[in-house]
């Protein structure tokens, strides 16, 4: 017999109407009023700066702003704006009782001396995060960032002088800072820049890989494609993750006929590099989007073949390619078949299915999915069970969802069990 389900494990407290109302805040944190508070703090806080003075931190204990993480990081994003150096209020804040400032504040003070072009702060910034074995972001330097007037010379130059002072520091910052550097003068759009940084420094893929996702993401396939021979040719290998990223930027863009001539040069790349699971899953999900579903199938096979696991969107992509064209059982097929390709997917795969079908009204096959996934000993998703099983009592057939319920409480007895 089986037992009951503990929906309740506890039991529940009485509770008067004055008391459930009295006790909720009327003003919760996050609320508009600490909005407007951090503001005034930070208002307050850059009148101070500006003024300077040597009394500074005292001004400071005087005014005695309740620290918060986003009230440094908008008091400090304020200074940057303003062009008022943050290096006394950062100092101030780090050394306050139960406050540490997070990476994202020590990145802003960075951003802050690189926009009052304050080398020497830059420099001490940099070695606190390295002594703190902070990781460096390109919101560090977002300084760098072309404004209306600024030409590419000027970018460069700085892009330069941080790299003058990122050697001198050394450290870990160093790794981090160039990355994170070649990345913020790609994103926006810097790239002369970013290939000259990595040009002083070491040429390696990791580097430019960033350049050629940032020229992907603007859809610039040519410019993404000459770093790319440019990479060949300098000796500076490409990856995995230059070969995928240029693929998506071809197959996005519909540049079929250079994507099937790059999977070819994959193919004659190193043994072992490429194409790996992630050139599958980019193929079979365009696959799938434009419909060809047994090209897409044979690139399936073809990764089994590779002894390569496909990752969850593969499988997703499949599933909904074969429903959306109206292929229902090709749909239950797959999701058969993959029962014993790929068993770390069946949960989801079966759910996933259900789910299609409730959604196009279908709810008594998607009842029968979940009826079938649980025979064979495996929990389908929670969501997925719960909405059917309310379906089916809607439509009349409480029957139905009564027989799934049992087959879930077994789940919720191996639970309770220890099973």
């Amino acid at each position: 017999m089986l037992l009951r389900p503990r929906l309740v494990r506890a039991p529940l407290r009485h509770a008067s109407h004055r008391a459930a109302f009295s006790s909720r805040s009327l003003a919760p944190r996050g609320s508009d009023a600490d909005a407007n508070s951090d503001a005034a703090a930070s208002d307050a806080i850059v009148r101070l700066v500006a003024a300077g003075g040597s009394s500074l931190e005292a001004d400071f204990d005087r005014l005695d702003p309740a620290l918060s993480h986003a009230l440094v990081a908008r008091t400090l994003r304020a200074l940057t704006d303003s062009g008022v150096p943050a290096e006394r209020f950062f100092a101030w804040a780090s050394l306050r009782r139960g406050f540490s400032p997070s990476a994202h504040a020590h990145n802003l003070l960075i951003e802050n001396a690189g926009k009052l072009a304050d080398y020497r702060a830059m420099s001490r910034a940099l070695a606190l995060m390295s002594q703190r074995r902070l990781p460096l972001t390109d919101r560090a330097f977002a300084f760098l960032a072309p404004s209306g007037s600024s030409r590419s010379s000027c970018v460069e130059d700085a892009a330069r002088a941080v790299l003058r002072v990122l050697d001198d520091v050394g450290g870990p910052c160093r790794a981090s800072g160039v990355f994170s550097l070649v990345k913020a003068l790609a994103s926006t759009g810097e790239f002369d820049a970013a290939v000259s940084v990595i040009e002083e420094t070491r040429r390696m893929a990791r580097y430019f890989n960033v350049v050629v996702a940032a020229k992907c993401k603007a859809g610039n396939f040519v410019g993404a494609r000459e770093v790319f021979d440019e990479m060949r040719k300098s000796g500076s290998a490409p990856n995995a993750n230059t070969w995928n990223c240029l693929l998506g930027c071809l197959l996005k863009n519909g540049r079929l006929a250079e994507a099937c001539g790059l999977v070819e040069s994959m193919e004659r790349s190193k043994p072992g590099e490429v194409p790996d699971s992630l050139t599958y899953e980019i193929l079979t999900y365009h696959a799938c989007k434009a419909g060809k579903m047994d090209s897409a199938m044979q690139i399936l096979d073809q990764m089994f073949s590779a002894n390569l696991t496909p990752r969850i969107t593969i499988h997703s992509a499949f599933i909904k390619g074969y429903f959306y064209a109206g292929r229902i059982e090709d749909a239950q097929k797959y999701v058969d078949d993959m029962s014993t390709r790929d068993r770390h997917s069946v949960n989801r795969n079966y759910s996933l299915l259900a789910k299609l079908l409730r959604k196009s009204g279908r709810t008594i096959d998607a009842g029968r999915v979940l009826y079938e996934l649980m025979e064979k000993g495996l929990r389908p998703d929670h969501s997925a069970y719960v909405k059917v099983a309310k379906d089916l009592y809607k439509m009349g057939r409480g029957d139905l969802a009564s027989e799934l319920k049992l087959m879930f409480q077994r789940f919720s007895v191996q639970a309770d069990t220890g099973q």
